[in-house]
């Protein structure tokens, strides 16, 4: 996004001097004055940052008004290192852009704003590699799906892509998150058509950032048969020297998160032990050994999280495990953070997030009505 002509720049303006006053305000009466008028003014400020497609800083803005409601609530999820650190990255964003547009500073606004590069692929052949799922209770269940090219084309085999689904979740309304994944896209499909070891044709998509894919009202997504697997050892293979080369090459901001230096790793011949309990973040720690190093799986102790505890949990038994341990790496406080998504065994990929997917079908239609 450019800067905006000169008749807008009073609007713009005027709404990020809101932000700015709003967190201001929070920080200055604190967490204990925190009120329904403090939670008010964020989503004010983060409804008109989405309106005028300043997507990073309305993410941004919406996480933190979900921690500062998680914290009125006395939910014992509430993160203090979570809140300070969206609320601050909030009003870094908000006097930086409006330090670029008093000055004319191009470079610095597209830098702050952080808005994609898209371009069209007509064809792609895809096959799911894993699922992670993020869930806010009352707000919104975010689902995203790790992929791989198949075949060379507009992209080269084993390029790694990205599809997300969000959707908005009713208070009123108790079911499971993965159900969601029933519900058909705009374009006719239902996400379950992307999960692990499924393969499916996708036709006039986008990718953006290189990395993400986006679909776009006349994408197709079809079924796809494979005459055998693919070589998941191989094509989840991680590279050591280059993840090194990419981290050498880090310089980092004061907005950068942990996990977005990510790497995608597969283990093999894994041991998963005792974990360790996090009383104040409500989690729990795995340590999770491989051929190449020590890795250490945080886990939540809610029920969003009893699949995958369930599957650590009964490795901690069994020692070592044959299969492939898919999953996300990121570097946090001087550990290999890993994100288990997928293991590959005897009986063919688990998507280890996921709980099973039965659910009342009537409930979930109520789900989706917000009228």
């Amino acid at each position: 996004m450019s800067l905006p002509p000169a008749d807008q720049h009073a609007a713009f303006a005027s709404m990020l001097s809101r932000v700015t006053m709003a967190v201001e305000d929070l920080l200055l009466t604190g967490l204990s004055a925190a009120s329904a008028a403090s939670r008010e003014a964020l989503s004010v400020s983060f409804d008109a940052a989405s309106r005028m497609r300043f997507l990073r800083l309305g993410f941004t803005l919406r996480v933190a008004t979900e921690e500062l409601g998680r914290f009125t609530r006395n939910d014992p999820s509430f993160s203090r290192r979570r809140y300070g650190f969206f609320l601050n990255r909030a009003w870094m964003l908000a006097r930086g852009m409006t330090q670029a547009l008093d000055r004319g500073d191009e470079n610095q606004w597209l830098r702050l704003t952080s808005q994609p590069v898209t371009r069209s692929v007509p064809t792609l052949d895809l096959i799911g590699a894993g699922v992670s799922k993020r869930v806010v209770p009352g707000a919104f269940a975010a689902f995203e799906f790790r992929l791989r090219v198949l075949r060379d084309g507009d992209l080269p085999s084993g390029t790694p892509l990205v599809w997300s689904a969000v959707y908005p979740l009713r208070t009123d309304v108790d079911v499971p998150s993965e159900a969601y994944l029933q519900f058909a896209q705009a374009q006719g499909f239902k996400p379950t058509a992307l999960l692990p070891g499924l393969a499916a044709r996708v036709t006039h998509a986008q990718i953006a950032d290189a990395s993400r894919l986006t679909l776009a009202k006349e994408s197709k997504v079809e079924p796809l048969t494979l005459k055998s697997p693919p070589d998941w050892s191989h094509m989840l293979r991680f590279d050591a020297s280059r993840a090194l080369e990419r981290v050498s090459q880090q310089s980092p901001s004061p907005f950068d998160l942990e996990v977005e230096l990510q790497e995608e790793v597969g283990l093999e011949g894994f041991t998963v032990g005792t974990p360790e309990t996090l009383d104040r973040e409500q989690q729990l720690r795995y340590p999770i050994e491989g051929r190449d190093g020590l890795y250490h799986a945080t886990v939540g102790t809610g029920p969003e999280d009893e699949g995958l505890r369930r599957h650590l949990d009964q490795w901690a038994k069994k020692k070592p495990q044959k299969g492939l341990l898919y999953g996300l790496l990121h570097y946090e406080m001087c550990r290999f953070a890993f994100q288990p998504l997928t293991y590959f065994g005897a009986k063919g990929p688990v998507a280890l997030q996921l709980r099973d997917l039965a659910f009342d079908p009537t409930a979930l239609v109520k789900a989706l009505k917000f009228t």
